[in-house]
C-alpha cells in the first residue's frame, strides 16, 4: 500500500515537542497499511511505530 498521509520535518518536530521522547533522529514511511499511514520514527530516547 502506501503512505496516505505526508508529514513535514516541521510538522512531525511540533508534534513531538509535547512528548517527553527526545529530537527525531530518523523518520521514514512504512509502505504496509491498508487504511492508515505508518512511520518508523527514531529519537534520541528509543524507537517507535507512528500511526496517523
Amino acid at each position: 500500500m502506501a503512505v496516505y498521509t505526508q508529514v513535514s520535518d516541521e510538522a512531525l518536530e511540533t508534534f513531538l515537542d509535547g512528548y517527553d521522547i527526545g529530537r527525531p533522529r530518523s523518520f521514514k514511511g512504512i509502505a504496509e497499511g491498508v487504511e492508515n499511514s505508518n512511520y518508523y520514527l527514531e529519537t534520541g530516547k528509543r524507537r517507535f511505530i507512528l500511526t496517523l
